[in-house]
């Protein structure tokens, strides 16, 4: 098969590991993927284009707007008529499918977030009805897509277990890590008061901070609150400075919808997990003994303690995670699956 990958961006995460992670690993079952990074033709144009073709044309300014766009998107979507498959990220689904049509490819539309929250939910359910097949990155989602559309698959969020591994380097602090973009660290911060009561109670145990950009509430001091700069090329190195990873958050419809990737990085990499049992969370917590939920700061403050105090205990759950990682969330297991799921379109 050859399999277009239109992805938003190509340093988004979403994309990177929804889309982009796969080229390598499907090339390897000679298959082609080739990603093409699109931005929306609205990012590049001047306010008032829609606007201007709408007193033209006489057409709605929603709907002038849609077409400018598809026009736009003409030199990309010719090159589609080569590809089998079209394969779409969910951070361009408000973009309308009249060129794809015409083209008759088969798209499988990939979201791994609860999208119709912040996007506009009519748009959302046109583009999964249009589609011919869904890729949903757990249960909830994939729930809210069956409304639309009956070809679903849950495809969960996936690691790469060759990249991310314990690296077997050993640490007397005790290191509490976070990973995640700047935007996300508002669930960090809803409980920074007891990672920092923890801390000052625990000279020997620091907070490690993986991010784009330090969030500016969180007093880093470099010794025991340490900001640490997201890199690619070092995130597996960055990661195994931590003794437990958490996942801190609330409990809304929009948390339900996230795929645990920050927990799958944890486990990846031989570390136990402390997180919120919320959506996906609970469920990979279900199916092995790899860490602990919380749901309060007590919860937070006693299995932090209980961590701290039993390392061969955070050895052998981060060695349980590890191996569930490997058998259920890698690339390598999902690689046949996704090409299986794809071939039914041909």
């Amino acid at each position: 098969m050859k399999i277009l990958g239109l992805i938003s961006s190509p340093v988004n995460p979403a994309s990177r590991v929804r889309i982009q992670q796969y080229v390598a690993p499907f090339q390897a079952k000679h298959h082609q993927l080739h990603c093409k990074y699109y931005r929306p033709l609205r990012d590049a144009n001047p306010p008032g284009w829609a606007t201007g073709l709408q007193k033209i044309s006489g057409i709605s300014a929603w709907r002038s707007s849609d077409l400018i766009k598809s026009i736009g998107r003409t030199p990309l979507l010719i090159q589609q008529s080569g590809f089998d498959i079209i394969w779409q990220n969910r951070l361009i689904q408000l973009q309308h499918v009249f060129w794809e049509k015409k083209l008759r490819k088969p798209v499988v539309f990939d979201f791994d977030d609860a999208i119709w929250l912040q996007e506009g939910e009519k748009q959302v359910q046109y583009k999964i009805a249009r589609s011919e097949m869904i890729f949903s990155g757990n249960s909830y989602l994939a729930d809210y897509a069956a409304r639309f559309n009956k070809n679903i698959r849950i495809v969960p969020t996936t690691v790469d277990t060759a990249i991310l591994h314990p690296d077997g380097k050993k640490t007397d602090l005790f290191t509490i890590g976070w990973i995640g973009t700047f935007q996300n660290q508002e669930y960090l911060n809803s409980i920074k008061d007891v990672l920092l009561r923890f801390i000052q109670q625990n000279k020997n145990a620091r907070l490690i901070v993986v991010s784009d950009h330090p969030m500016g509430n969180i007093p880093f001091d470099g010794e025991q609150i340490i900001f640490r700069p997201w890199s690619a090329d070092k995130e597996n190195e960055l990661i195994n400075e931590f003794s437990v990873g958490i996942m801190p958050l609330p409990d809304m419809a929009w948390t339900r919808g996230k795929c645990s990737y920050k927990m799958l990085q944890y486990m990846a990499c031989g570390k136990p997990v402390l997180v919120s049992p919320i959506g996906k969370n609970r469920e990979i917590l279900t199916e092995g003994n790899i860490g602990f939920g919380a749901t309060d700061e007590d919860n937070w403050i006693k299995a932090l303690r209980l961590l701290k105090e039993e390392t061969a205990l955070r050895d052998e759950l981060g060695a349980n995670g590890r191996k569930l990682a490997e058998e259920k969330y890698s690339v390598n297991t999902w690689t046949p699956l996704l090409l299986q799921y794809m071939e039914e379109l041909i």
